[in-house]
């Protein structure tokens, strides 16, 4: 985080204000972002912050700039980088609870620029 950012609102009062802007509900933003509903009435109320995987979630949900929902002092809106740090962060997200991805990306580290080069055909083929 920037330190030159400041910190001028709640991750409450910016989900609040997005729910209030959307015409979304708490319910709606479960659905969405697969997190339990009571998880997102505790951040509505304050009663706890949400985790990073979490917070991307919402923002992606509400398609705004994580650094803003946590409530700094910057736009609102989801900035270009952020389409790259969301891949890298979802790939995180999908090793933690999916020891086969894991394993897939563990063997593509391990190859020699040849043989990633070839898999990286694979890959791309296989999207088609």
């Amino acid at each position: 985080m920037n330190k030159d950012y400041k910190r001028v609102a709640t991750t409450q009062e910016r989900l609040t204000e997005m729910l209030q802007k959307t015409g979304k509900r708490a319910a709606d933003l479960a659905k969405e972002t697969g997190l339990h509903k009571a998880t997102i009435h505790r951040y509505l109320t304050g009663a706890v912050e949400p985790r990073q995987e979490a917070m991307l979630k919402l923002a992606l949900a509400l398609n705004v700039s994580e650094t803003w929902l946590w409530g700094y002092d910057v736009s609102p809106a989801r900035q270009d980088w952020e389409a790259d740090v969301d891949i890298i962060n979802n790939a995180v997200i999908r090793m933690r609870s999916d020891n086969d991805f894991m394993s897939v990306v563990e063997a593509l580290l391990a190859l020699d620029s040849e043989k990633f080069s070839v898999a990286k055909t694979v890959v791309t083929a296989l999207k088609k």
